[in-house]
């Protein structure tokens, strides 16, 4: 089982998602609910056969879970240190959620939903 870090500052986690995204990492799950971003906010970001899956809420901060050697290069990359604990917007039954919430961002893309 994954662990979690817990308790993430809302600015550390977006700039971590943000530099993820811009060295190559791709959304292919993320929250589409219309309070993404202000309540609640989910996505996975993968990048080969590696997979980030970041929560957030404005109740508890970010929260970020992924292998052991994914959070090392983290670690190093964004000198942070993790807090480890259990989940609150990670929990199994809240990521199934928002799993079921979420559409494939392959459908997205297709269907165009993203128009500005």
């Amino acid at each position: 089982m994954k662990k979690a870090a817990i308790n993430i500052k809302t600015e550390t986690w977006n700039e971590i998602i943000s530099k993820l995204k811009s060295r190559g990492w791709i959304v292919t799950a993320k929250y589409y609910g219309f309070d993404a971003g202000i309540d609640d906010d989910f996505l996975i970001l993968r990048k080969g056969l590696k997979k980030i899956t970041f929560g957030w809420t404005n109740w508890f901060e970010g929260e970020i879970k992924c292998s052991n050697e994914l959070f090392e290069y983290l670690k190093t990359e964004f000198n942070i240190e993790f807090e480890f604990g259990k989940p609150t917007c990670l929990d199994s039954f809240v990521i199934l959620t928002y799993r079921l919430q979420s559409l494939p961002l392959f459908i997205i893309k297709k269907l165009d939903l993203l128009k500005d």
